[in-house]
């Protein structure tokens, strides 16, 4: 069945699930980051947020 013969319902449950593994998903890499951050001194979250910070301000210049 294609999605556009989902219903309602059924198109509610597909993306509730979707949602959940996301969920565990983003769990799993926050774990791993963490890990690597505490073993290895990665430095990991430190750098992703502040790109993620940088490219949130280029782009709120640009509107």
């Amino acid at each position: 069945m294609s999605n556009s013969e989902e219903t309602p319902e059924q198109k509610i449950k597909r993306l509730e699930r979707e949602l959940e593994d996301e969920r565990i998903r983003i769990m799993v890499l926050d774990g791993m980051i963490t890990i690597m951050d505490q073993e290895y001194g990665a430095g990991l979250r430190k750098k992703y947020l502040s790109e993620l910070q940088e490219h949130y301000r280029r782009k709120a210049k640009s509107v």
